[in-house]
């Protein structure tokens, strides 16, 4: 595991150019969701944003993820020029509408089931947490107060009784289980689609027989992975004490993005099309 992150690294600053077109995209897509918050004003054209905004992403994934398979084969390829090597750096770009001609309607599929998928397990949670828990003990007209600060978190906990705030911490662990265990499921999904089959519901059965067919190595990567993610979702807590704080953040929650896609597609070469 260890030979794998060191790997992993290398591999990552090798295909740091994958930032631009996500930095792009996440630019676009940012700009796109504060005009059609305000051009929105009734159900249809809701719809019309959210589908628009539906095809976005699957465009972007699937361009994005054969980028870097390609980045992948890239930076275990050995060039006698260094003019050779960033001549094929810089066309990775080219690789993007090959991906989004052979993968969109993959990863079309792929949030269209994936959303589904959200929807089934939050009911199947919510029903688990009625009988067990009991329904959330919280009013609504304190929910709304909830923030999205550290002080105003603080100051929604502290206007909850203890009594509130155990069924609160029950809910919350349930969510977090139950989410969890459909990560690990889907965990392969991704790069059995780009490696595997495109069609996405195929995909999905495929990617988890390769989860149980070595599912203690495959939980590994993802407690890895999970790590990571914590860890940045608590350093993000704080990006806003400093601009110079913030901008570090910023520039490290990409850099986490690229290592942890780059993570899940190298385990997945390494593991299943390498032996």
């Amino acid at each position: 595991m260890i030979k794998l992150l060191k790997n992993n690294f290398r591999i990552t600053n090798d295909s740091i150019i994958l930032g631009i077109p996500l930095i792009i995209f996440i630019s676009i897509t940012g700009a796109y969701l504060d005009y059609a918050q305000m051009a929105a004003g009734n159900l249809p054209s809701i719809l019309l944003a959210l589908i628009t905004l539906f095809f976005m992403v699957s465009a972007f994934s699937s361009g994005w993820f054969y980028m870097t398979k390609k980045a992948i084969k890239l930076s275990k390829k050995e060039f006698v020029m260094d003019e050779d090597r960033t001549k094929a750096v810089m066309d990775l770009f080219r690789q993007i509408p090959s991906g989004i001609g052979k993968y969109f309607l993959s990863f079309l599929s792929f949030a269209f089931i994936g959303l589904l998928i959200m929807l089934l397990v939050t009911n199947i949670i919510g029903l688990i947490g009625i009988f067990t828990i009991g329904a959330p003990d919280i009013d609504s007209n304190l929910i709304k107060n909830f923030g999205s600060t550290i002080m105003e978190h603080r100051a929604f906990l502290n206007s909850l009784s203890e009594t509130q705030l155990l069924n609160l911490f029950y809910w919350q662990i349930l969510l977090y289980i139950g989410f969890s265990f459909t990560m690990f499921l889907t965990f392969l999904w991704v790069p059995e689609i780009i490696y595997g089959t495109k069609n996405a519901l195929v995909a999905l059965f495929n990617s988890i027989k390769k989860v149980f067919h070595k599912p203690l190595k495959t939980f590994l990567v993802f407690i890895i992975f999970a790590i990571i993610h914590f860890f940045m979702s608590v350093i993000s807590t704080f990006a806003s004490i400093h601009p110079v704080i913030y901008i570090l953040t910023f520039i490290l929650n990409f850099y986490v993005l690229i290592f942890s896609v780059i993570l899940v597609f190298n385990y997945y070469e390494i593991e299943f099309l390498e032996k």
